[in-house]
Order: C-alpha cells, then structure tokens, then sequence
C-alpha cells in the first residue's frame, strides 16, 4: 500500500470556511460586509496588570487584512513577507498615524508590533500566545514602573522572529483574511477610557487609510482588497458569524470558552448529535467505530439497506473531522475516548478493533473504506483468518496505520471499493471480495 497524505485523511482542505468543506452556493461572509453585523460588545479578551502593578496594562488590537488567498495556493504561490525591523517601523508608523486620528488618547500609550501577518488560528488560541510574546518584548523595553509612551516595532532576522509564538505557522493553508497584532500599553488612566472607545469607533471609522494600505501592500506584498483596525473581541465575533454561517456555532461556544474562560467546563452537541465536552482544560469526545455506531451509536435506528449506512456514517464522521481538525488548529487539545471508557484516553493516532465478523469466501487481505472527499475512512485487514479495522484518528493516522500494517506483513491483495462495505444484517464492516479467477 502507498502512503497517503495526511490531507487525504482529514480532508478539510482548508482552516475557517475552507475547513468546513463549505457549499459553494453559501459563500462565506466578507470582511467589509460583515462589520456591518457585528455589534458592539465590552471588551473581555484583554490582559489586566498583574497583581501588584498598580499602573501599567495592555489591550489588544489588531490590522484585520482582507487579502487575495489566490496567490497562497498554486505553482507560484507565495506567503507574506517576514519584515525586517526597518519595514516593520515603517508600517507600523503608519498604523500609529491613523490610530492617533481616531484615538488621541492612545499618544500616551505604547505601541508593540511584530513585522509578520498571522492566521486567525494562530491569534485566536489558548492564552493568546501571540500578544503574550509582545508583551514580553514590550516589558523587556520598558522595564520597571518608570512607564515611557513609545512604539517598538519588532523585525525578522534571516526569516525568524526573536520568539517562537511570533513566527508565522508555514504548516497550515491560508485564507483571504490575514491579522496583523498590536499591543497598546500604558496607565490605566488611559487605557480604560481607551478600551471604550476602540469598540466604538472601530467598527464605524476603523478603515485604515490608502497610505497605511498601500504600505501593508508592499512590505508584506499581498495584495489588499480591505484593511481595517479590530479589537480582538472583534475577530471572535467574526469567528463567531464565520461558524454560525455554516452551522458549527457549538464549535465556536468550545473555541470561545477555550479562549476567554479556560475554567469554564462546557457541553455541546453538534447538529448531527456528536456530544463534545470541556472540561480539565482539554475538549472531550467519544469516537465510535462504525460497527459500534451502527449497532448501539448513533446509527442504530438507521435502516441497513440501500447503503444507507455508508452515507450516514461518512456524514458522522466528517463532522466529527472537521470539529477535531478546527480545534486542533485553534491549539485547543481534544482528548477522544471509546464510548463507556470516559476515563481511558485514546492515546494512539488510530484505533485497532478486533471484529467478531468471520472473513467470506475470498476477501481482501486489505480493505479501504473510503467515501469521495473525507478519504479514507477505515481500512480492513485480514490476518489468518481474523478480521481487524483500523480507524486514523488523526491527521497522520492512515500513514502510521499503512506502515504498521506493513510492518507485520499483513500487505497482500488490496481493495479500493471507493465506499464503506459491510454486512446489512450483522451492520458490521466486512473486507471486499475479490473476483473470482476464471
């Protein structure tokens, strides 16, 4: 067997409204469009001083860019420019000339800014490790209590950020939406009549202006269609209307309380009936096998006939995929379980599971349960006379599954049925039957 991609298993193509998979004839909200929706809401996503510092706070904005994703994808893709810290001064000079139009107060403030554009998933993830950096590099220039208003602007050096959670993820597609942080610091005084006013005045005058675009343009060199300041409560609502938009708003109540109430133990059920639950500071699931979901799971009240099965169990899965591979990219960490073993963590990237169905006549010694864009969604194994299904329960599952079933010599005559074969009457998974030799 040839390995697979992991994007063959897991195959959400995309983050956001890609990684959903989403229908073509239900595009996804654009970013000037939907400001028009978005309401104000008080700021809960900032960082207070710490418990003894009296003056010095922080609160987080960011440059929303609504970019051309054409140019990430292709043969001649390229992703945006890491500035060095000349091009970083340069643009985040412009970004502190509109910030001063529209908010005076915020000249008796700091501002911090790394030269590099970011996905929302690397911005919206537990303790917000992208503003965390900044505010290590901002404390770390003004140490002290002896506050002093200026702008630190932080370059690249040979394509590397001086910390780790400010270097851009290379491992993940982009979408047309790209974000830009921006640490404001300084006295209380300042900063709480500030925070008021942000999300205020953003959503109504917060374009930025053509110079600052312009500018945008040519450091990162994308290519700008709308540019405009957001508070970080902001890019959570537009998650918010992102998922909602295509159904998945439990996704969201799970990435919310992951984001701004780590505490929080929440339970949400999907629309297709998978429960998740938080709780522990992880995201808890149980994933059921096809032979366990069409028996005793969700599936049980399906009718076995005409595949009506296959067709129900890819839909399962895929939503459970997709709801895996949304918070895995958010770095919200998902524990999976059997059904009944609450306790006991799945720990392996795929599940090995022993059938009680005895092989036919001439079988397959290998299986692929597949369904056209999910991929592969198990694969049966035949062993001296034993059949065994392998589940992938992560992206790099089907790999480690193929090299282990490799492993053990288990590789002989292979089927690709391109669907789910089972047994109408056991409703379990069987292994494909080979021709008959003439």
């Amino acid at each position: 067997m040839e390995a697979a991609p992991p994007s063959h298993l897991f195959h959400c193509s995309d983050l956001h409204t890609r990684a959903l998979a989403l229908q073509p004839d239900h595009p996804a909200p654009r970013l000037a469009c939907v400001f028009d929706q978005l309401q104000y809401q008080p700021t809960h996503l900032l960082r207070k001083p710490a418990h003894g510092m009296t003056s010095i706070g922080h609160r987080y904005i960011l440059v929303g860019i609504e970019t051309d994703p054409g140019r990430y994808h292709g043969e001649h893709a390229s992703r945006p420019m890491l500035l060095d810290r000349s091009a970083a001064e340069q643009v985040l000079a412009h970004i502190a000339a509109d910030l001063k139009k529209l908010l005076p107060l915020v000249h008796q403030c700091s501002m911090t800014m790394a030269g590099a554009l970011f996905d929302q998933t690397q911005v919206l993830r537990p303790q917000l490790p992208v503003f965390a950096a900044l505010e290590t590099l901002q404390k770390s220039s003004n140490p002290g209590n002896d506050f002093q208003p200026r702008v630190l602007s932080i370059g690249a050096s040979e394509d590397q950020m001086p910390l780790a959670d400010l270097q851009p993820f290379k491992n993940i597609p982009l979408g047309l939406l790209q974000i830009l942080p921006v640490l404001i610091s300084g006295p209380a005084e300042f900063l709480n009549p500030l925070a008021d006013e942000m999300e205020h005045r953003f959503l109504e005058h917060g374009q930025l202006s053509a110079q600052s675009a312009m500018g945008l343009e040519s450091h990162f060199r994308v290519s700008v269609n709308h540019t405009r300041l957001m508070t970080l409560t902001d890019l959570n609502a537009l998650l918010r209307l992102q998922l909602e938009h295509y159904g998945f708003l439990p996704l969201w109540e799970l990435l919310d309380a992951a984001i701004t109430n780590p505490a929080e133990e929440l339970e949400v059920e999907t629309i297709g009936g998978i429960r998740f639950s938080r709780r522990n500071g992880a995201v808890h699931v149980f994933f059921e096998s096809f032979d366990y979901w069409a028996s005793q799971g969700g599936g049980a009240a399906i009718a076995a006939e005409k595949q009506r099965l296959q067709s129900a169990y890819v839909d399962w899965t895929r939503e459970y995929r997709r709801y895996l591979t949304m918070l895995t990219a958010h770095g919200v960490e998902v524990v999976q379980h059997l059904p009944g073993q609450p306790d006991v963590a799945l720990a392996d990237t795929y599940l090995v599971e022993k059938s009680t169905m005895a092989p036919g006549c001439r079988p397959a010694t290998v299986t692929e349960h597949s369904a056209g864009d999910l991929g592969t969604v198990a694969i049966t194994v035949i062993d001296r006379q034993r059949q065994i299904n392998f589940y992938p329960l992560l992206a790099r599952g089907l790999n480690d599954v193929q090299q282990h079933i490799r492993d053990r010599g288990m590789d002989g005559d292979a089927a690709f049925p391109g669907r789910i074969c089972y047994d109408e009457n056991s409703r379990q998974l069987v292994a494909d039957n080979l021709p008959r030799e003439i």
